[in-house]
């Protein structure tokens, strides 16, 4: 079986910030980084208004966590890319 390549992509790892060349296929597979999904980028005013919404309490694994009842709305995401020596290294 043959692997079609579907698209090439320029990343840039979140960790040393250098330039990470990714080969996307035609199944949804990649190789050449390590992509971990996106993270909400939020600002100090959504934050302000989720605080007002207050905190709830529960235990996870033994742990006592806190977690606002209202996630903020973010205004945009980052995709989290490493390149293979930054996810390597820990």
């Amino acid at each position: 079986m043959t692997k079609i390549i579907k698209k090439r992509l320029k990343k840039i790892c979140s960790c040393c910030g250098k330039a990470i060349k990714v080969i996307v296929y035609s199944k949804k597979n990649y190789r050449g980084g390590h992509y971990f999904g996106k993270i909400p980028l939020v600002s100090k005013k959504e934050y302000a208004k989720a605080e007002k919404f207050g905190m709830d309490k529960f235990v996870f694994h033994g742990l006592e966590m806190r977690a606002y009842k209202k996630d903020p709305k973010p205004y945009s995401h980052f995709e989290y890319w490493e390149c293979p020596k930054c996810y390597w290294r820990g």
